[in-house]
């Protein structure tokens, strides 16, 4: 099977851990013997001096297309995209057209699809799937909007990182007979757990853009309730940069947690695992969030999760099995589960659990078996129809 993978969610040379998650579902497809070229938009005044790039394995193809910076337009750049698209490949050529997004990458292979007789999915992987949100004030949003659900509406099949993102868009547009969870996964052989020392400071740790919606406020004053029931003994690790930077340096001064907490900033995703391996808990109290890898990441290194309901994680999550979960901005709910887990015993069995539960069902190749079964009833449906 021959699958055209248009994605702006892709590594770049500059920027290798940008939508990792793409690229290792690529990767796995492949070993499943699909054949998937990866073809990256990217606006044309973009600095990227790269036409095409190998990354572990995997040739990606950078294409630039119309697309003005701020533009209000961009329920129009996926016909951009489309005439760029018909100009560098032969797109008679493949079985199906995979887009991830509607916009610019749906809309594109969507007039690939009318054109060229073929089928196409859209793959959600955020909870903004009709980008209501992220333009929300545009003078175009309705249309930009509408341009999604176009998309949507005569897609062959969606399928979505969690029910979470699925449900978004069953609200507007009827996609119960051609809608599928394809999870997320993990590369379980560079997540996995190591030995912790005994009697060393526990090692909080939380990943994510420091932005309102990822929760960092409330782990910290979390931290401080910890601290002042006279758990000492702890290290709490932000990883990420964002507009809440200052913000939240300032507020930890502020609880008298300064030589509690430490602002990593940006690390690469290689250094990922390795801070994972040498924590002891994982906390993101994320409530707008599809379903999140780096909870799944933290699992397969075999430490206990925090997360939030009515998020895609608690799809997977079994609160107080495999790892906990909490309602949003509940300090106390975060602050109940973290003493609970300042017994080392309590964190090795739900740690064990966690990591066993990412090895049963949750490795990349799980997830991309899942997106091939969705191509094969969507190829095998498109051939019967076309009889």
């Amino acid at each position: 099977m021959k699958v055209l993978y248009i994605t702006t969610m892709y590594p770049i040379p500059e920027y290798p851990q940008q939508g990792i998650f793409c690229h290792e579902q690529v990767k796995a497809l492949m070993q499943l013997g699909v054949q998937v070229t990866v073809v990256v938009p990217i606006p044309f005044y973009s600095r990227q001096k790269e036409k095409e790039w190998t990354y572990e394995g995997v040739c990606i193809q950078y294409i630039r297309f119309f697309k003005l910076p701020g533009s209000s337009d961009f329920h129009k750049t996926g016909q951009a995209l489309y005439r760029r698209l018909e100009k560098s490949f032969d797109l008679s050529d493949f079985d199906i057209y995979h887009a991830d997004a509607p916009l610019p990458s749906g809309y594109a292979a969507m007039l690939a699809a009318d054109n060229y007789d073929k089928p196409f999915i859209v793959h959600g992987h955020g909870l903004d799937v009709f980008l209501d949100e992220s333009y929300m004030g545009n003078r175009n949003c309705r249309e930009i909007s509408a341009a999604c659900k176009l998309v949507y509406e005569k897609a062959d099949a969606i399928a979505g990182v969690s029910q979470k993102v699925l449900k978004k868009i069953q609200e507007r547009v009827d996609i119960k007979e051609k809608a599928y969870v394809v999870y997320n996964g993990v590369d379980t052989k560079r997540f996995f757990p190591v030995e912790q020392e005994d009697n060393k400071k526990v090692v909080i740790t939380s990943i994510g853009n420091l932005i309102p919606l990822k929760g960092h406020e409330y782990t910290l004053r979390a931290v401080k309730e910890i601290v002042d029931k006279g758990f000492d003994k702890i290290r709490l690790k932000l990883v990420g940069r964002g507009e809440l930077e200052q913000n939240l340096k300032n507020l930890s001064k502020e609880l008298g947690l300064d030589k509690f907490v430490e602002f990593l900033g940006y690390i690469s995703y290689s250094d990922i695992a390795c801070l994972l391996q040498n924590s002891d808990i994982f906390v993101l109290p994320s409530y707008y969030e599809a379903l999140g890898c780096v909870y799944l990441e933290a699992m397969a290194c075999g430490i206990p999760v925090i997360g939030c309901k009515g998020n895609g994680i608690d799809e997977i999550i079994i609160n107080a099995k495999n790892g906990f979960l909490v309602d949003k901005k509940n300090v106390q709910q975060i602050t109940n589960v973290l003493l609970e887990l300042m017994n080392t015993e309590k964190r090795k069995d739900i740690g064990i659990k966690a990591r066993n539960s990412v090895v049963n069902q949750y490795q990349w190749r799980n997830s991309a078996e899942s997106l091939l079964k969705v191509y094969e009833k969507v190829f095998s449906r498109y051939r019967i129809d076309g009889l």
